[in-house]
């Protein structure tokens, strides 16, 4: 993948054929330079990604927990848009833009799958991250709706109409196993937001140039598409519009996906965040002293946790 990538950029400059106004053909080069720096960069980082991945019960985690179908359908939605339907748009796009631009000799399916290649392997650690994400605003979901019915049981014994209607051994007995259920809840909070946290040790490098890329080739794209219309009217250069709108669909995909990186990043910044509002709700007026005393200790562990 490298050398052959690397020998056509080098040949390409060193025969002078390289065109800055080609923005798929650059916006391709500066992906291949994200395949290799992610290939550096996760190369020494195996041992260590194996180990953490192992050590995280996903499933363990998701079967203890009650996930509505509406949850788990969102995030299908998510992740099918990103993985599977984002790259097919680029595809089709880009048969479309180098069947117009290149001659019928020029153009194969061979010249698209090189060239859609490199934008496929870059985006997979990002891909990685995104799933990630998903999972654990899945998870905080999951987590903040059980939480919810905690929260009325809670406050419902503690009125005065069930203070009377129950004995204060009853009481205190189900404040203790709401207490234990407030404690499972809180372990599966701390080790989610923990694990989410420290898998994008593995994973911010690639995610930060991807996104720098993903900006260069969009502004690049724009700045094009500006010099190709002030040459139309300016120097009475023909104007291809079918093959500008191609262009725009093409640098749209990659705007939709930080979109959508950005959009999942806040739904799951909002779910821990209603942890925190939802443990503020609580009435601790006649609650048992361990039920005070988990509520507390999860309220500062979500505080402490800089998610």
């Amino acid at each position: 993948f490298a050398l052959f990538y690397i020998w056509n950029i080098y040949n390409e400059i060193s025969t002078g054929q390289i065109n800055l106004r080609d923005t798929i053909g650059i916006y391709c080069y500066m992906n291949v330079c994200v395949c290799l720096f992610n290939y550096v960069t996760q190369w020494e980082k195996t041992l260590q990604i194996i180990r953490f991945q192992n050590s995280v019960p996903l499933f363990k985690v998701l079967d203890s927990l009650d996930i509505s179908a509406m949850i788990v359908w969102r995030a299908f939605i998510y992740g099918l848009l990103k993985i599977v339907f984002c790259p097919l748009i680029a595809y089709i796009t880009l048969i479309l833009y180098q069947r117009r631009s290149l001659s019928e000799s020029q153009w194969t399916s061979v010249t698209t799958t090189k060239t859609m290649l490199p934008l496929i392997v870059s985006n997979q650690i990002n891909n990685c991250f995104f799933g990630g994400l998903v999972l654990a605003n899945l998870i905080f979901a999951a987590v903040n709706r059980k939480l919810h019915g905690i929260v009325k049981e809670a406050n419902m014994l503690q009125s005065p109409v069930q203070m009377n209607l129950h004995k204060p051994y009853y009481r205190m007995r189900r404040f203790c196993e709401l207490a234990d259920l407030l404690d499972e809840l809180a372990r599966k909070y701390g080790f989610t937001a923990s694990r989410s946290k420290n898998y994008l040790r593995f994973t911010d490098w690639s995610m930060v140039l991807s996104m720098l890329m993903n900006l260069l080739g969009i502004t690049m794209g724009c700045y094009n598409q500006y010099l190709a219309i002030a040459d139309h009217y300016i120097n009475e250069e023909p104007f291809d519009l079918f093959l500008a709108i191609v262009l725009v669909v093409f640098l749209a995909v990659p705007f939709l996906e930080l979109v959508m990186v950005a959009r999942i990043s806040n739904q799951t910044l909002v779910e821990t965040r209603r942890t925190g509002e939802l443990l503020q709700r609580f009435d601790l007026q006649h609650a048992d002293a361990r039920f005070k005393q988990v509520v507390n200790a999860f309220w500062l562990q979500v505080v402490t946790i800089n998610y």
